[in-house]
């Protein structure tokens, strides 16, 4: 009901002053314009209350709903977040309990303080949900007390009602007596008086209305809205009313004038005089317009011409960018490459250049093999779905593609798509076969007594972390001999492999050039490195005389730079302890620069006492040394130079090829007079992270960090359970997306792709695949 009133009042004060404003506009100036704007001012002025006042009515009304509902939702939403955090923590703790009290009673201290804890955040869950409850009561019982804001709001609505209806009671006064000053004048016709007199006698009735109007509404005591829009509705139609019987009027009075107008006329200028005088007139306007229009017209011929000009340079630009777009497009549309610039990568590359030329085929180069009558090339056709191998070999592509790389006479390319791993393999026979085929790197390796990368730290472990071997690791390289990829790779698998090691990592040039280890490290300078390596002394000389108080955990040193940055005082005491530490547990790794170990005050003879590992090109270093200085038998030391001699030079030509973080490299390991030639894994990536064994930024520090032996306890036996769990109680059951019977069969792989697994129901018959599976839990 109050929304039918509102819109009616709206609708009706508004055509009022449209109307109003139209006739103030058309009728020329007098107390017939006046009277019309007025109207038209007064109906849009009525609209615009309307609008206001129902904008203001509809948004306070809502304001304090809205308020209320947002508080008490927020209030909900934060106590409820806060109980589930809760529930989290109360359910770990009876998990950890209850897993605590399966052991016995060999963790009743520990049991005795989780269950503490338990009932803390009992209580503080039952705290909160008791303080949720009293918020809400509050805000509720709010709501419930009486809102007077409403009763206000219509005391407003009366007030500018009232002071509305006033204002307009003072125009119409103003125009009655702008009226009787017209009627008072001598020149106006008795019949223009006799309107002007109907008209004052129109307002004198709609004053007397609109100020019983005034009083009505200051007497009254409103309840709703649509009582205040009541009383303007009402005064709005009086309003109408008048103006609707003055405008039918005055269509009469014009409609009459108009008449003795056109008489008038006819008895004052002939018709025919008329005709000719209009003729005239027209002639003359026409002319003036062609003329005018052949101004314009030649400056607009100007301007389309200057516009044409302006167009074309515009036109010329955009096609430059296109023209750039599309190449830059191109570029980075083209098919990735092999890196080398040898024969085989630059034949891998002019097939893939040849497909994306004719085809706009992109095979991305991943790979290639040296065969024994050619090569094999991997191409990676990602980025081509659905590619088939009639495609690839359409418009005689095999033939064509073998006068492209040189095959031989009468051979073509042998393509094979794998669809499992969308590559595409292309074998080119570029030679014929050969007795002897050349050899791979497991041949070479395997005729050299090479141990691979797989094996590098295994087999640096067995001479330096076991009892057999020497407790003191020293490694030896070359300025760019790839020490750091050595190293790394083998502190990496000491960190995975080794049990319950602490190791201390020294890197004196730690955040240069040549800082490679991208880890925790305990000295990271010259002072704190040797600190560090007189720690280590120290402990060695507690353990042995039993007066140590850190943990007897086994600890691993590494030193780099043992060399450059340590003074000879360090250096004595390393000949003095590397062999003692073997006893206590303790492991040391000393990095240098150079297998010349004269240039740096050592002796061979004290390098006996070590695990050597030279790196690289101090190989030849170790070679020119290993039968005088460390006494190595002279028929082992050349069946082992004639190794590395075969190896080096196979290496060498490989590399060509090889980006240098993959290359091949060789380390030769001696120990207790037995050499061993090593193939270094490629560069390691990444950050090194703990594992059975961890990097100590400060010695002890983790082992001896708060309840670390029972956590650690803890975490074994929760590890363990999880474990039984995944494997014993929560085994998934496959469910058909059908029927959601668990009555399910394996049947087979997919076609496409040969690897997702698919299944049968043998409850319904629908197949389906493990992608589309209901995986629910025991």
């Amino acid at each position: 009901m109050f929304n039918q009133i509102y819109y009616g009042v709206f609708t009706a004060s508004a055509l009022l002053g449209v109307v109003g404003g139209i006739q103030a506009w058309n009728l020329p100036q007098g107390w017939q314009k006046t009277l019309a704007l007025t109207v038209g001012v007064g109906g849009s002025t009525s609209a615009l209350v309307c609008a206001g006042l129902g904008i203001a009515y509809g948004t306070k009304h809502q304001s304090l709903e809205n308020e209320t509902s947002e508080r008490i939702n927020r209030i909900e939403t934060a106590k409820n977040r806060e109980l589930t955090d809760l529930k989290v923590v109360i359910d770990n703790l009876k998990s950890s309990i209850n897993v605590l009290e399966s052991q016995g009673d060999k963790y009743t201290e520990q049991i005795s303080n989780l269950k503490d804890q338990l009932n803390e955040k009992a209580k503080e869950y039952f705290q909160i949900v008791s303080e949720k409850d009293l918020k809400i009561k509050e805000l509720e019982g709010i709501i419930s007390l009486r809102d007077t804001r409403v009763e206000d709001f219509l005391t407003d609505c009366r007030t500018y009602t009232v002071n509305f209806f006033s204002a307009r009671y003072d125009d119409i006064s103003s125009l009655q007596k702008s009226l009787e000053k017209g009627c008072a004048c001598p020149d106006v016709s008795d019949d223009l008086k006799r309107s002007m007199q109907g008209r004052i006698q129109d307002i004198q009735e709609l004053k007397l209305e609109l100020y019983d109007a005034i009083e009505e509404v200051r007497k009254t005591d409103f309840k709703d809205f649509k009582e205040v829009l009541g009383f303007i509705f009402t005064f709005d139609n009086k309003f109408l009313n008048c103006k609707t019987r003055w405008k039918d009027l005055k269509a009469r009075e014009i409609k009459t004038e108009n008449k003795e107008l056109k008489q008038s006329l006819n008895e004052s200028v002939p018709k025919t005089v008329a005709l000719e005088r209009f003729k005239e007139g027209i002639e003359d306007v026409d002319t003036k317009i062609t003329e005018k229009y052949e101004t314009l017209l030649l400056n607009n011929n100007s301007i389309h011409s200057q516009l044409l000009d302006l167009l074309e340079k515009r036109n010329l630009v955009i096609d430059d960018l296109q023209r750039e777009n599309e190449q830059l497009k191109e570029t980075l549309d083209k098919p990735y490459q092999f890196y080398g610039t040898s024969s085989i990568p630059v034949t891998g590359n002019k097939i893939s250049e040849y497909y994306y030329r004719y085809f706009r085929f992109k095979l991305d180069c991943l790979d290639w093999q040296e065969t024994e009558v050619g090569c094999r090339f991997i191409f990676s056709i990602g980025r081509n779905p659905g590619i088939t191998l009639k495609e690839l070999e359409q418009e005689n592509s095999s033939e064509r593609l073998a006068a492209l790389v040189g095959a031989i006479d009468k051979t073509f390319p042998k393509i094979e798509i794998h669809s499992h791993n969308a590559t595409v393999t292309i074998e080119i026979q570029t030679k014929l076969p050969v007795k002897q085929p050349l050899p791979t790197a497991e041949d070479i390796f395997r005729e050299c007594g090479i141990i691979r990368a797989e094996l590098f730290g295994q087999t640096i472990r067995k001479y330096h972390i076991e009892k057999t071997g020497k407790p003191t690791l020293r490694v030896m390289s070359a300025t760019g001999g790839g020490k750091g990829i050595a190293i790394k790779n083998l502190l990496d698998y000491y960190l995975h492999n080794l049990d319950g090691y602490e190791i201390w990592l020294s890197d004196p040039q730690d955040g240069s050039e040549e800082d490679y280890w991208n880890c925790e490290k305990a000295a990271t300078n010259p002072n704190q490195a040797s600190n560090l390596f007189n720690k280590f002394a120290q402990l060695l000389r507690s353990r042995d005389a039993k007066t140590s108080t850190d943990p007897n955990i086994p600890v691993l040193a590494i030193f780099d730079e043992f060399d450059k940055k340590h003074d000879l005082d360090d250096k004595k005491t390393a000949s003095e302890i590397w062999t003692t530490i073997r006893h206590h547990s303790m492991r040391l790794v000393l990095i240098g620069q150079s297998g010349e170990v004269g240039k740096n005050r050592w002796t061979w003879d004290e390098m006996n006492n070590c695990c050597l590992l030279f790196i690289s090109n101090a190989i030849d270093t170790f070679i020119k040394h290993a039968d005088k200085d460390l006494g190595m038998n002279p028929e082992t030391l050349e069946k082992f130079s004639k190794s590395y001699s075969k190896a080096s030079k196979w290496i060498a030509k490989v590399n060509e090829d090889i980006s240098p973080e993959n290359q091949y490299r060789l380390a030769a390991l001696y120990c207790n007079g037995q050499a061993l030639l090593l193939e270094i894994p490629v560069a390691h990536k990444g950050m090194l992270t703990d594992g059975k064994s961890w990097l100590a930024s400060k010695p002890f520090e983790k082992a001896l960090s708060s309840n670390n032996q029972v956590n650690r306890v803890i975490s074994n036996i929760l590890n363990e359970v999880q474990n039984e769990v995944v494997n014993d109680v929560l085994k998934p059951v496959i469910t058909c997306p059908h029927c959601e019977s668990p009555n399910v069969k394996k049947n087979g792989k997919d076609k496409a792709t040969k690897t997702i697994q698919q299944y049968k129901c043998n409850d319904c018959g629908k197949g389906f695949g493990e992608n589309d599976v209901l995986i629910n839990s025991n």
